[in-house]
């Protein structure tokens, strides 16, 4: 039998495997804000996590992926149960995520280059006491779904088109000007990121940036991700996996 954790959040560690056993990690990103376990924020690091069990969570991953004798890019995933103050594992994505923006950002790192380098027999390039952290980044997906409707896919032409700037902020996307959100895919249309000397100051940033970004044409979930941005439980990190869905829509639905 599987314990249950009432009260969890989901808490990642990012890793390159050279193949031959030699793990190097890039820290670990906290992805609690979800919705229908689709993940819509991510952050890096988890300031959710007491020091000793970021240690301990860093030293499971390299261990799980070095006895495999990994060699990738990749993100070994935990649940993290707040109440036990313990964390269990549940997988291995090998593949470079959607989030790894937020890891490169406290890091300084590439890590598409370092996937490269390994994919062509290169090796790592760097050692884990290479790897430094520095403040807080924050990531928001924006996605063509109406929030307001059930979150219901919105294809269709984006006739305005300007996204935010300012220190700490990026911007991931293929869109622009005229771009036609097409049906067939996934919905996500960017990834916009803030980074900040620590939480709070990214916090503000990228809620400035979402306010700041100009987006018109498919309904997307900018309004949703500003409201959560600002919303008193995220501001103090009183977030579960199903908070958004137990607490937060509500909220949002009345707002």
């Amino acid at each position: 039998m599987e314990r249950f954790v009432e009260r969890a959040r989901h808490v990642e560690v990012q890793i390159v495997g050279d193949g031959e056993g030699t793990i190097v990690h890039f820290g670990e990103r906290d992805c609690t804000v979800r919705r229908r376990y689709q993940k819509l924020i991510e952050e890096a690091t988890s300031t959710a996590l007491p020091i000793r069990l970021r240690r301990k969570l860093h030293e499971a991953a390299i261990r799980i992926t070095s006895f495999a004798k990994y060699r990738n890019a990749g993100t070994v995933e935990f649940l993290y149960d707040v109440d036990r103050e313990d964390f269990y594992f549940i997988e291995v994505n090998s593949r470079i995520q959607v989030e790894h923006p937020v890891s490169e950002e406290v890091t300084g790192e590439d890590l598409i280059a370092r996937q490269l380098n390994v994919a062509a027999g290169q090796g790592i390039g760097l050692s884990q006491a290479d790897v430094h952290f520095r403040g807080h980044a924050i990531e928001c997906r924006i996605n063509a779904e109406d929030p307001f409707n059930n979150f219901m896919p919105a294809p269709g032409r984006i006739t305005a088109w300007t996204p935010p700037s300012g220190e700490g902020i990026r911007l991931d996307t293929h869109a622009r000007m005229g771009y036609l959100v097409p049906p067939f895919y996934d919905s996500m249309i960017g990834k916009l990121i803030a980074k900040g000397r620590d939480r709070s100051e990214a916090i503000e940033r990228i809620l400035k940036a979402i306010r700041d970004f100009r987006l018109e044409g498919p309904n997307t979930t900018l309004p949703l991700l500003c409201f959560i941005a600002a919303h008193t439980d995220f501001r103090e990190n009183r977030i579960t996996t199903r908070w958004l869905e137990d607490k937060g829509l509500p909220d949002f639905s009345k707002a």
